[in-house]
C-alpha cells in the first residue's frame, strides 16, 4: 500500500452543501455534478460555468446523448434537455413513499441505470438499489441504509456498491450479456471494510485496469483499491468530506472529486474550500461513463 499527498486544485470554487454524482459528458467536454440538498445541477467546461435549478432534489445523473442527461430525483428518473431545460418522466421510483428519496446512481456498461433510494432520515434498511434497463425498473439490492458507490467492472462482470451507514463496500456478480445480477444480492460479498475507522466510503468509479477509486467521507481523500481488495493509493484532497470521484478530459486521464461543506461550516479552510469541486493533479487510466440507452 502506498500513501501519498498530491496536489489538488479547485476546478470549480462554487460551494456545494453536498456535491455528488460528478459526470464527464464526453460529447460536450463538460463536467456535470449535483448539489442535491439545494436542488442544483452544476456544470463547467473550458468556456463556461453552468447552473440549473429544479423544483426537487436531484441526486444522480447519467448521459443519454449530446443533448440529454438522465437525472434522478426524489420521484423518479427523467430525461433532461440541456438546451430547453425541459424534463420528461422515464419511470417513477418509490414516488409513493414520502419517507424515501433517491441517492447515488450510475449508468452501467449495458446501457442500464442503477439508482439507490433511502429513508430521508437514513433509517436502517429502508433503502435499496434499483436498475432501469430496456424500460423495466427492478429492485436488485434490498435492505440498505445509505446506498452509495455503485459502479461497474465490465471485464470482471462486477458491480460494486456501498452502504455508507455500515462503512462497507460490497461486490456482486453480473450476467455478462445483460448486466443483471446473478449473485443473490442479499448475500453480496464484502469487498472492503472501513467499519473500524471514522471513514465512510462514498461514491466510486472503476478505471481501465479494474481498480476501484472511492471518495472518502471524513477521510479527506480519494482511495484506489485493486480488484483483489488491496489499497494501492490514498490521495489527500485538502478537505474532509470527499464525496464522489469522476474521470474526465479528452482521454479520461483526469481525476475529479466533488466534496461537501455539510457539517464543516466552522472548520478552518486549509488547502481548498470545503464543498469545492476538485481536480486531482495526477493522470489516471480512466474510462468514460457509458451512455444510458432509452
Amino acid at each position: 500500500m502506498t500513501k501519498e499527498t498530491l496536489a489538488v486544485q479547485q476546478y470549480d470554487n462554487r460551494v456545494n452543501f453536498v456535491g455528488e454524482s460528478p459526470l464527464w459528458h464526453p460529447l460536450r467536454s463538460t463536467l456535470y455534478w449535483v448539489d442535491f440538498p439545494n436542488n442544483l445541477l452544476m456544470g463547467k467546461n473550458d468556456n463556461e460555468s453552468i447552473e440549473y435549478t429544479f423544483d426537487e432534489m436531484v441526486t444522480a445523473i447519467g448521459w443519454i446523448d449530446e443533448l440529454h442527461l438522465l437525472i434522478a430525483t426524489a420521484t423518479g428518473l427523467y430525461q433532461f434537455n440541456l438546451e430547453s431545460k425541459q424534463k420528461s418522466l422515464m419511470v417513477h421510483v418509490e414516488h409513493e413513499l414520502q419517507s424515501n428519496r433517491s441517492n447515488d446512481g450510475r449508468a452501467d456498461p449495458w446501457g442500464g441505470f442503477w439508482i439507490g433510494t433511502m429513508n430521508t432520515d437514513a433509517k436502517a434498511d429502508e433503502g435499496a438499489f434499483y436498475r432501469y434497463y430496456h424500460g423495466e425498473l427492478r429492485k436488485v439490492i434490498p435492505d440498505l441504509s445509505i446506498p452509495n458507490g455503485v459502479c461497474f467492472d465490465l471485464s470482471r462482470q462486477r458491480c460494486y456498491f456501498t452502504d455508507s451507514a455500515k462503512q462497507q463496500i460490497y461486490v456482486i456478480a453480473l450476467d455478462a450479456n445483460t448486466g443483471w445480477p446473478i449473485q443473490d444480492a442479499v448475500n453480496a460479498t464484502l469487498f472492503y471494510d472501513f467499519s473500524n475507522t471514522a471513514v465512510s466510503p462514498d461514491g466510486g468509479i472503476v478505471d481501465a485496469d479494474g481498480n476501484l477509486w472511492v471518495s472518502l467521507w471524513d477521510g479527506g481523500a480519494v482511495m484506489c483499491i485493486s480488484p483483489d481488495g488491496v489499497e494501492l493509493k490514498r490521495i489527500l484532497v485538502g478537505t474532509p468530506r470527499a464525496t464522489c470521484p469522476a474521470f474526465g478530459g479528452d482521454e479520461a486521464q483526469l481525476l475529479f472529486t466533488t466534496t461537501a461543506a455539510c457539517g464543516l461550516e466552522d472548520e478552518a479552510i486549509s488547502q481548498v474550500i470545503h464543498g469545492a469541486t476538485l481536480l486531482v493533479m495526477e493522470k489516471v487510466n480512466g474510462v468514460f461513463e457509458p451512455a444510458v440507452k432509452v
